[in-house]
């Protein structure tokens, strides 16, 4: 038998600009990947929605924000790929420790960005339990 759990969390596309604006680079250093970085270049909605998915890494994983560091988090995105997730320190540990594997799927449109994680846990004998 497999279990889910899943974790959803929205951004406010106009509110991260600000925050950008307001932070500059220190606040992205604190919450992205210099390959996240890259990758979102000047575009507040790119950085709302790669946001959007580390807070629902957190939710799916049952740990928040002061559990985990952004940083442990990455969203690994190339233009017409899916994104994907790479964690690391505490991230990883809670997600190993759970044992599951997880999911993403964001998007974003005018002011939102969404992101919708599932976490998976599968027993080895799954297939008997059906």
């Amino acid at each position: 038998m497999c279990a889910t759990d899943a974790g959803v969390d929205m951004a406010s596309i106009s509110q991260m600009a600000s925050m950008l604006d307001a932070s500059g680079q220190t606040y992205r250093d604190l919450c992205w990947s210099p390959a996240e970085q890259a990758y979102c270049g000047d575009s507040a909605a790119r950085y709302a929605t790669r946001w959007a998915a580390k807070e629902a890494v957190m939710k799916a994983l049952g740990h928040g924000i002061g559990e985990v560091d952004p940083l442990d988090i990455e969203v690994i995105a190339s233009e017409g790929q899916r994104p994907l997730l790479r964690l690391s320190g505490t991230a990883d540990a809670f997600a190993r420790q759970a044992g599951v594997s997880l999911s993403l799927s964001i998007s974003h449109e005018g002011d939102l960005a969404i992101a919708f994680v599932i976490a998976t846990r599968c027993c080895a004998n799954h297939a008997t339990d059906l």
